[in-house]
């Protein structure tokens, strides 16, 4: 992927709320828990996701150190409901910190949601002439409908806010590739036998993710060796990124995932690819939760504020969402950032 750098990031994650508690409470089991090594989970309490969004953008176009008119897009991704329905977040974000009249748009990719704005985005600079883009992803899972403990197995929901600058003129690193591909005969893992309509916003339905895998499974529609599929499809989007970028497992500083227990992170990605936990963010991950579409690029910034990459390294960011869809990107770091 040609000139094609990243300017900037920023992220807003809120203080954690500890699994001991969770346990101690009553919200989460005790041997689950234990199994799953996972630590806390970023909690925002009542501040909206856009806001969050907001804070994020804010961070990562002061540290590009441009003006905003450079912008020429905003992608705005979230996974859950960012506010009153029929209103669109993004118009928020460019009221309160872009301005001007650049192109916004909603990317509504589930927890893969950045991965697709990195592609749109990509496309946009080659082909629409703007110097920079601004990708935004905010999600605040505090709802009576979403119980953050228990709504998806093996993980837990976060809150939190993360933004990049993508720019076709210089950055303090390189996308080097970025793929999206879909798996759509396991749809159905993440609707279960729940009707598109009325919707479950309307309805006031409950989030539940593990309720909806068991009637998946148990409704004659998941393929017998969907599992395998799955593990096959992803395989062949790393190797075909990674290819794509040049690089090869063993050149990879770090890889950041999804963040879920450390079996999943184990057994679907690390393993996979041969590498130690060491070489993984599971460090940050275990300690903030799974921040909806942010966790790869939130932790691409922790990485990069604590000065556990530099110049030289590259990052490999993976993750599967609702589609099921399954992600990766490349990112290589030319120079230390000023910030």
């Amino acid at each position: 992927m040609e000139n094609v750098f990243i300017g900037a990031v920023g992220a807003y994650v809120p203080g954690s709320s500890t699994v001991a508690a969770a346990v101690e409470n009553g919200w989460m089991d005790a041997a689950e828990a234990n199994a799953s090594g996972l630590l806390g989970v970023a909690t925002a309490g009542r501040t909206p996701a856009p806001e969050m969004a907001v804070e994020a953008a804010r961070q990562a176009l002061a540290r590009w150190g441009h003006d905003a008119s450079a912008l020429g897009l905003l992608l705005y991704v979230d996974v859950y409901h960012s506010g009153p329905q029929g209103w669109l977040p993004q118009s928020h974000v460019m009221r309160h910190v872009v301005g001007g009249e650049l192109l916004a748009v909603g990317v509504r990719q589930g927890c893969n949601g950045v991965f697709g704005a990195l592609e749109l985005a990509a496309a946009h600079l080659r082909g629409a002439g703007s110097e920079a883009a601004l990708i935004t992803a905010a999600d605040n899972m505090n709802s009576p409908q979403v119980d953050r403990w228990k709504a998806l197995p093996g993980f837990l929901l976060g809150d939190g806010a993360s933004a990049l600058v993508l720019s076709r003129t210089d950055g303090f690193a390189r996308l080097l590739s970025v793929n999206t591909v879909a798996v759509p005969a396991l749809e159905g893992v993440h609707r279960g036998t729940q009707p598109l309509f009325p919707s479950a916003v309307a309805t006031g339905q409950a989030l539940d993710f593990r309720a909806r895998q068991e009637e998946f499974s148990l409704s004659g529609e998941a393929p017998p060796d969907g599992g395998l599929q799955m593990m096959k499809i992803q395989a062949e989007v790393v190797d075909r990124t990674l290819a794509e970028a040049g690089t090869e497992v063993g050149e990879l500083a770090r890889v950041a995932f999804p963040h879920g227990s450390r079996e999943i992170l184990e057994d679907r990605w690390m393993t996979p690819l041969g590498l130690p936990l060491e070489r993984s963010t599971w460090e940050y991950g275990r300690r903030v939760g799974h921040l909806g579409a942010s966790d790869q690029v939130a932790a691409f910034e922790h990485l990069l504020a604590t000065e556990q990459v530099g110049p030289g390294d590259k990052v490999l960011l993976v993750g599967i969402g609702p589609g099921v869809g399954i992600a990766a990107a490349v990112v290589e770091i030319l120079e230390t950032p000023s910030w």
